[in-house]
């Protein structure tokens, strides 16, 4: 069996009386992209924000290539490290040029010096095809261009694990297909992904595993063969009958 890069045992998450996540259960091995799929408000988001301690959680556990995400900041620092995360909205600072979004993340977390930086960034911005643009400041590229270079500055960090959270719902249609394209590259370099995502086109052709959920559970798990064409669960059923409708 290939190493776990992430174990969650019975996680529970409350958001005061709301019950957001409901006896979580799940073990993504090394070098696994997996999809996480459901209509809105199922805990998807919830779920990946808690990987990296970016949302605490009520109980159970959650470990990291080995460490346990939870209140130890110390050890939420060395997690945060060797996790890359991408967001719905780029996040990019709009007061700092597309290279230094991507140099000072490197300079700040991981202490490298600024000329071995300023390699690393250009390297990656040139790998998604935005290094045109390093001098350019945020509002100045359109939305897939910043997406691109918001994978750029995850990438720098040469994290062990990438996650996605519903990282093309913010852009244009023609601007997903771009994206979706690069992060289809991420997941023939063995690299372990988790994502969020409603392109479920791209789920069935990259995923090693899809899970669904809805109303804080994990409803059903599966190769994307078998949840697209034998799928188990009455609720799995009617998600795949109204994605591809």
């Amino acid at each position: 069996m290939p190493e776990v890069a992430i174990s969650i045992e019975s996680l529970e998450k409350h958001f005061d009386k709301f019950h957001a996540l409901k006896d979580i259960n799940l073990e993504v091995p090394d070098g696994q992209t997996l999809v996480i799929c459901g209509p809105s408000g199922s805990g998807k988001s919830t779920l990946i924000r808690c990987m990296n301690g970016l949302e605490g959680y009520t109980s159970g556990q959650i470990e990291v290539l080995g460490l346990p995400v939870g209140d130890n900041a110390l050890v939420l620092d060395k997690v945060r490290k060797q996790v890359g995360m991408v967001f719905q909205n780029f996040n990019l600072f709009p007061h700092l040029t597309i290279l230094e979004n991507c140099v000072l993340p490197q300079i700040r977390a991981i202490g490298r010096d600024r000329k071995a930086a300023t390699a690393e960034a250009m390297d990656q911005l040139h790998k998604m095809q935005v290094e045109a643009h390093s001098k350019k400041y945020p509002d100045q590229i359109s939305g897939g261009q910043q997406q691109r270079v918001a994978l750029a500055r995850a990438l720098s960090l040469k994290p062990k694990i990438m996650l996605f959270d519903e990282p093309t719902s913010a852009l244009d249609p023609e601007m997903i297909s771009e994206v979706l394209d690069v992060m289809q590259d991420l997941t023939r370099a063995d690299m372990t992904i988790v994502c969020v995502t409603h392109e479920m086109g791209f789920a069935r052709a990259v995923a090693d595993r899809i899970i669904l959920m809805a109303e804080g559970v994990i409803v059903e798990e599966g190769s994307p063969e078998q949840m697209f064409n034998d799928p188990q669960n009455e609720i799995t059923k009617e998600f795949m009958k109204v994605v591809h409708s």
